[in-house]
């Protein structure tokens, strides 16, 4: 590790240490929140969201086009695929639907679909969700504020800990997102989110009146996190949709099942958390295809 990666981790691991000195004082004070801060972070089961039990739900890949991706290749052999959409899904409008079907066609020609963050553009907040696959997210939780990090991109999102939204929000890549605990569950409320990225890795839209509500909770024992995600967006859906994302530890993980059988962590390494770079790309990997431009500020946000 260099010397300034091993100055940055050592700076956000007291950081942690700090924040989780200033939670312990709140909770004795407050009651006690749960508590999400795995010193090794968690790892998504899926990049691609669990529909609900009833009701509406995300977009899925097509049942004649299974997802394959790079995670499950490494663990089954199988030959990883392109994510191409079920385009019948009922929550998507007329446009976005059309939007999705141009991307299944250029899946399906054997070209490579747009991939945002192989040209390190930030994700949407669910996109966020999906994630941590072969890199973990963190939280560090304090008394006003709670910090989730993705560490594949180093990106950070700011949860505050408030009852109301600012008067004007402005629009940026992860909204404003504020939120309380509710007894085991941490709710999230996000707005303000910029229309330039994607929902989901299928390239499904939205637009900037997109709502996010996020309900976090520790399942089996807190082995496993799970996140309820339900999204309203009336420019782009015709109806409010849920979802469900899990995550697992690293160590509680691998004592039950070999790390070479986990998808997820199967070019993880174990160990704390680690500075990770994600340089701008103006170039494309693939022979004969573009990338997408660098994103440009019109105007300064300061």
């Amino acid at each position: 590790m260099s010397r300034h990666a091993a100055s940055v981790t050592r700076g956000v691991l007291s950081g942690a240490a700090y924040l989780a000195g200033s939670l312990s004082i709140s909770a004795m004070a407050q009651g006690v929140p749960p508590n999400f801060q795995s010193p090794t972070g968690w790892y998504s089961f899926s990049r691609d969201f669990i529909p609900p039990a009833s009701g509406a739900g995300p977009v899925v890949s097509h049942p004649d086009h299974p997802h394959i991706s790079n995670d499950e290749f490494r663990v089954t052999g199988r030959q990883p695929t392109q994510a191409v959409a079920d385009l019948d899904n009922p929550i998507l409008q007329p446009w976005a639907r059309d939007v999705l079907r141009k991307r299944n066609e250029l899946a399906l020609s054997g070209k490579p679909a747009p991939n945002r963050g192989a040209s390190c553009w930030p994700g949407s907040v669910t996109s966020f969700i999906n994630s941590p696959m072969t890199s973990p997210m963190y939280f560090l939780q304090a008394p006003k504020v709670v910090v989730m990090i993705k560490t594949s991109n180093n990106e950070f999102r700011h949860i505050y800990l408030t009852d109301k939204h600012s008067a004007n929000v402005k629009t940026s890549w992860y909204g404003e997102s504020i939120g309380h605990y509710e007894g085991d569950t941490l709710v999230i409320d996000t707005i303000g989110l910029d229309d330039r990225t994607t929902v989901d890795g299928f390239g499904t839209p939205h637009t900037k009146q997109m709502h996010v509500i996020e309900r976090f909770r520790l399942i089996e024992g807190g082995e496993n996190l799970e996140v309820n995600v339900r999204v309203e967006d009336p420019g782009t859906f015709t109806m409010p949709w849920n979802a469900i994302q899990r995550y697992r530890q690293y160590e509680a993980a691998v004592r039950k099942i070999p790390i070479e059988r986990l998808a997820q962590l199967a070019s993880a390494e174990e160990g704390p958390l680690r500075e990770k770079i994600c340089a701008e790309n103006p170039n494309s990997f693939f022979a004969g295809t573009s990338a997408l431009p660098i994103p440009q500020a019109i105007i300064p946000d300061f």
